[in-house]
């Protein structure tokens, strides 16, 4: 795949999903961001998200953050599961710390999450690519055809 764009982050062309180019092979310079979409009341879902810490993004989206993406796939299963007929979407991406801009989060790793969230299918999580290495096969996921990965069908609900 081309890629273009500079710095840590970089497109791979006119409709696709903003993947890391890592800067460091810490873990600890990286943080797992999930943003909450396709709910008007995202931020009563970020109240059933126990692992991370809930913030929200310049653009109005509700995050959760993470060390560890692992845990936020996690705490996104338990609240799908007993709501199979939700319309809420999870979009996950893993990259450099947000930057504060008063009491809101952006940078490109808050964008991409939030980009994320707004593709993903309801009851789904949608993750980049570092994010599907980091899970290393501990969730099911299927290519979404633009760089990035869905939680299968199912997902969550059992």
């Amino acid at each position: 795949m081309e890629v273009s764009g500079g710095g840590l982050y970089a497109a791979a062309g006119e409709g696709q999903i903003l993947g890391a180019v890592e800067p460091s092979s810490s873990p600890a310079a990286r943080v797992a961001v999930l943003a909450i979409g396709g709910s008007a009341a995202a931020q009563d879902v970020a109240a059933h998200l126990r692992a991370g810490r809930v913030a929200k993004a310049a653009d109005g989206h509700v995050l959760v953050l993470y060390d560890d993406p692992a845990d936020a796939v996690r705490d996104a299963a338990g609240y799908l599961r007993p709501r199979a007929m939700t319309l809420v979407r999870f979009g996950l991406h893993v990259g450099e710390p947000p930057r504060e801009a008063g009491d809101r989060l952006t940078g490109p790793a808050v964008s991409a999450a939030t980009r994320l969230a707004d593709l993903a299918a309801p009851g789904r999580v949608r993750v980049c690519a570092t994010a599907a290495g980091l899970l290393d096969g501990t969730v099911a996921l299927e290519a979404a055809g633009d760089g990035s990965y869905q939680t299968t069908k199912g997902f969550g609900t059992g």
